[in-house]
């Protein structure tokens, strides 16, 4: 009896150790709801839908002491469609216009990586720091009533949290912070060598973020270029150029390619409301530049409620009368910490050549559409 007490210690103690020195959590988002949406030109639709709010996920990530400061870490997260009959991934795919995500979206991120004193460094699927630009500045961001979002899309906007503005083949560095100051700098190859011929794609990008007191501020640079003679289709570019941008033919030498995105983003927390705005810059190849700005406000209207406000706005310079606009009010209520209930109803107006919609929704040219959606949110 007492060598079975001793060995079920010595246990114990081994078992404390190998916790002590690897940290693995599972976590994730399960969103579900119900929405209207009626596109002029279209029947009135009636769907039950996965990620409303937030996109529904399941995630793994963890950290490893190495001593000295420095740590070993990893994340593997996986998008999922929990109205439908799929598994871990699910399906990611667009309308014509190229509305909500990419076919490329269903492995959120896969990473592993480096932290100490000096910074992180991380390679491999990642939230890029556009990612996290776009979702830190946007209201409603990546949600259903993302009217910032929605007109990004039709700009052909490269940085927009509706979609699939995730890099593959990433390297990856984050900055300490110094005074509120911290900077991120990404590089990735997500088209690593043509299938035939010379060809490959660049990305950078650089973000620089300053976070002290009620006041947050960032501008995230992104730049895309090819390099050598073969040949590719634009439609396989919709991360290079984004999914709405005009094309000036249907394939383009990668010598040719060469995308430019400038993105300025700010809030400023006064306790009663916290108000948030973006301009973004887009320019492909020697086409004029599309650009979008958005202002909102987060309003705590109890102790557990919060109303959401967004209008936005684009000016579309690569199609004449193209433009778009749009606003949103939502309604998040925290029933605990972990669970949220929404509901909120969007709009989304064109001049008489656009065609902006709402998640996956377009209407007819110079339609509008209208958005009435309700769901809960749950974290873990």
């Amino acid at each position: 009896m007492q060598k079975k007490i001793i060995a079920l210690a010595i246990a114990s103690m081994a078992s404390g150790a190998a916790l002590a020195q690897s940290n693995v959590q599972v976590y994730g988002v399960v969103d579900a709801g119900v929405a209207a949406i009626s596109a002029d030109g279209k029947q009135t639709t009636f769907k039950v839908e996965s990620g409303m709010l937030r996109t529904s996920r399941l995630g793994f990530k963890g950290t490893e002491d190495l001593g000295n400061g420095l740590k070993a870490l990893f994340a593997l997260e996986y998008r999922l469609n929990v109205d439908a009959n799929q598994g871990i991934g699910g399906t990611y795919t667009t309308d014509a216009s190229g509305v909500q995500g990419s076919t490329s979206g269903m492995a959120r991120q896969q990473l592993l990586g480096l932290s100490g004193s000096f910074g992180t460094v991380a390679i491999g699927r990642m939230n890029t720091t556009a990612f996290d630009w776009a979702v830190k500045y946007n209201v409603l961001g990546a949600s259903i009533f993302d009217v910032t979002g929605n007109n990004a899309m039709a700009a052909g906007s490269r940085i927009n949290p509706l979609g699939d503005i995730r890099l593959s083949n990433t390297l990856a560095y984050k900055s300490p912070t110094w005074a509120g100051f911290h900077f991120d700098v990404n590089y990735a190859r997500p088209i690593e060598q043509a299938a035939t011929g010379d060809g490959k794609v660049n990305v950078w990008q650089l973000g620089t973020y300053y976070d002290r007191g009620p006041l947050s501020l960032g501008i995230v640079y992104d730049r895309v270029k090819g390099s050598g003679t073969a040949t590719l289709a634009l439609s396989s570019l919709a991360f290079a150029r984004g999914a709405g941008f005009p094309a000036p033919a249907t394939t383009i030498a990668y010598d040719d390619l060469d995308a430019k995105s400038l993105n300025i983003g700010g809030a400023y927390n006064f306790g009663f409301a916290k108000l948030k705005a973006t301009y973004q810059n887009d320019k492909f190849n020697t086409q004029a530049s599309n650009k979008v700005w958005g202002v909102g406000t987060e309003i705590p209207v109890s102790a557990k409620g919060v109303v959401h406000v967004v209008y936005s706005k684009s000016s579309i310079n690569t199609l004449a009368n193209a433009d778009s606009s749009g606003f949103s009010v939502a309604y998040t209520h925290n029933l605990s910490k972990r669970t949220i209930a929404y509901a909120g109803y969007s709009q989304q107006s064109n001049d008489s050549a656009g065609t902006a919609g709402i998640w996956a929704a377009s209407p007819t040219a110079g339609g509008d559409v209208n958005v009435l959606a309700a769901g809960l949110t749950h974290m873990f």
